[in-house]
């Protein structure tokens, strides 16, 4: 699901963008090696942040657990005139300013629920300065991080339960069917019921015997 939901960000936010940005990706430790980046630059990075997770108030056997879980949209911009330009734009198109980068990446994802149902939408939490006006071959760089949280339920396994096979990649299993780890039996289907009814006015008890008609 956090793989999911961060390529769905990224994957907007590419589409949405157009030509404000040379870069939108995951972020892979471009904040730290800027001199390396700084011709991909101005740049979107997307990561994720961590969750919390607290028991969920639905019931039932699946939404035992709800996930809050926290992304980081970096957005990296650059000038060459001075500082106000690098945040506000320069006189050509092409100089974008970190200011509009920001309003543009809350316009995209502000709300939105990236296509999962069970999502209650990204929330913008925090707009933080990580790098401001740093000085990069000649030009004034800044890093700005939009944080976002998103909510989800999540389930778990049955008591003593392993997952079951499947071959299904979208299915949460699949990774232990791929790597090979323990596998519990499907549960057997439903094929009958034998019981009682009780009447507790005359205390009389009527056997139940219920068997499902083979399928044709």
């Amino acid at each position: 699901m956090i793989t999911d939901i961060e390529q769905a960000i990224t994957d907007r936010l590419k589409r949405g963008l157009g030509r404000m940005v040379r870069t939108v990706k995951s972020y892979n430790g471009e904040a730290d090696d800027l001199a390396g980046q700084i011709h991909t630059l101005p740049a979107v990075w997307v990561t994720y942040g961590g969750s919390k997770v607290e028991p969920a108030s639905t019931g039932g056997v699946c939404g035992r657990y709800q996930d809050t879980a926290e992304f980081v949209v970096m957005v990296a911009a650059r000038n060459l005139r001075n500082e106000q330009a690098q945040r506000q734009g320069g006189i050509d198109s092409r100089e974008i300013g970190s200011n509009d980068l920001i309003r543009a990446v809350r316009r995209l994802l502000d709300g939105q629920r990236l296509g999962f149902a069970d999502s209650r939408g990204l929330v913008p939490k925090a707009v933080r300065a990580i790098a401001n006006h740093v000085l990069v071959q000649n030009a004034a760089v800044s890093i700005y991080a939009v944080e976002y949280a998103i909510r989800f339920n999540t389930c778990g396994l049955e008591n003593d339960r392993y997952p079951e096979h499947t071959d299904n990649p979208d299915d949460p299993n699949h990774i232990f069917t791929k790597y090979q780890g323990t596998l519990s039996e499907p549960w057997p289907d439903f094929e009958g019921l034998d019981g009682k009814i009780y009447d507790p006015q005359s205390a009389d008890e009527i056997p139940v015997n219920l068997t499902l008609k083979d399928k044709q």
